[in-house]
């Protein structure tokens, strides 16, 4: 099917600036055909990078989609098994179009491999601009990693400075609980870049713990920070709790385990201040949604 000259530029603006320079025959429009597609259809790839979507923005956009429609194409390719697709790029459309109740989408089918479709998902999705900084890290450390990238590379790809690559990848040197912190947007990325300074996973955890617990301001963290490095070694409390820590993510870990093999869904534990905590089990199409109710026996 040709494409209309509209759907090229909505198509190009989508993707944004720099995946060309990257794949230039993969984001080549004309190479791809426009049809619309059933929801039902299209299977998020397990390899998406994303992994929290705000509700919020997620029924703002519903609303949007429930007056004007999915504008922009979603990017997908064929799945092994006729009629069905993989979703490249444009999950958080999906989700949306589903909630505002649409059973098919616009959408752009494209042939590409396994390591071409994981790259544009990865451009994508890092051109966006409410990634939270830790998401936005791990973006830029797998096209490093998985496609031997240099920090140069990916900033000339996604328009953004060396320094700012390599600033953000310093947040992954972070203790395990202070890059949960911010993955769950409880703590900024001002926040984290002062941690850094702390070479003691226990004194960093110390540290979360009192800016959860007492809402520190970064400047106020930043004099913590000093106070800390001044004492050379993470205080006892904060070592007990780190061993602590360490158990109950270890059980937790287990446990998400069993119930990925009861519900064959993703599980996620997360566990708040004074021992609460929720278990989230996600879905990715209705019927699997009335799977698990089923299975829950709300049904």
């Amino acid at each position: 099917m040709e494409i209309p000259a509209q759907k090229k530029s909505v198509l190009k603006r989508g993707l944004g600036r720099g995946i060309g320079a990257l794949l230039p025959d993969v984001v080549n429009s004309e190479k791809g055909q426009l049809q619309h597609c059933q929801i039902k259809h299209i299977k998020a790839d397990p390899e998406q990078p994303r992994r929290r979507f705000d509700d919020e923005n997620l029924k703002e956009l519903a609303q949007s989609i429930k007056e004007h429609g999915v504008i922009q194409p979603l990017l997908v390719k064929p799945a092994a098994v006729a009629g069905q697709f993989i979703l490249i790029a444009g999950e958080r459309r999906l989700r949306a179009a589903t909630q505002a109740g649409l059973t098919e989408v616009p959408v752009i089918v494209m042939e590409l491999d396994d390591a071409k479709g994981l790259q544009l998902s990865l451009i994508e999705n890092l051109q966006r601009e409410d990634l939270n900084p830790l998401e936005e890290a791990l973006g830029y450390n797998r096209l490093i990693n998985e496609f031997s990238l240099t920090h140069q590379n990916v900033a000339k790809i996604l328009g953004k400075s060396r320094a700012t690559i390599t600033n953000m990848l310093r947040l992954l040197k972070l203790a395990p609980q202070v890059q949960q912190a911010m993955m769950d947007g409880k703590l900024s990325m001002g926040h984290g870049r002062a941690l850094l300074a702390l070479e003691e996973e226990a004194q960093q955890e110390f540290a979360l713990e009192a800016v959860l617990t007492n809402k520190l301001s970064v400047r106020e963290l930043e004099k913590m920070v000093n106070r800390l490095k001044k004492e050379g070694k993470a205080p006892e409390a904060a070592a007990a709790k780190k061993e602590q820590n360490t158990t109950l993510l270890n059980e937790d870990k287990q446990l998400g385990t069993k119930l990925e093999q009861l519900f064959s869904a993703k599980s996620r534990i997360r566990r708040l201040s004074g021992g609460r905590g929720r278990i989230e089990l996600e879905f990715k199409s209705a019927e699997e949604l009335q799977r698990i109710l089923e299975q829950l026996g709300c049904r």
